[in-house]
């Protein structure tokens, strides 16, 4: 008998008859999905680089041009929006790229194609 008066037992066939039977599941990732993920994570770092070099450039386009046909309170905020977007960007390149560190010997096998399953 349990502290709230019921019996494991009671409790078995509360959770069966709610038909959520109580099983365990396996959710260790396999050597394939760890490699998957680091694929996945590289190609998410390149795509946080380029974008944040991109911003990088027009905010250095956007400093080096006179022109005219912004007013002086866009160009800040452009600026900003601009050194916020390469900000942001670098730490989630940073992010995907600790994330990959992380995956240890999985990050570098050889995406797959042969059978190098790390420990």
């Amino acid at each position: 008998m349990t502290t709230s008066g019921h019996t494991s037992d009671d409790a078995d066939a509360r959770t069966e008859q709610k038909g959520h039977p109580m099983d365990t599941v396996d959710i260790t990732p396999t050597p394939e999905a760890c490699r998957q993920i680091a694929r996945l994570f590289r190609a998410r770092q390149a795509d946080a680089e380029a974008l944040a070099a991109r911003a990088a450039r027009a905010l250095d386009n956007l400093d080096g041009t006179d022109d005219n046909a912004l007013a002086p309170w866009d160009r800040a905020l452009l600026a900003a929006a601009f050194a916020a977007l390469s900000e942001a960007e670098g730490a989630r390149a940073f992010t995907m790229r600790e994330g990959v560190e992380a995956l240890g010997p999985y990050a570098d096998a050889d995406d797959g194609e042969g059978s190098n399953d790390a420990p």
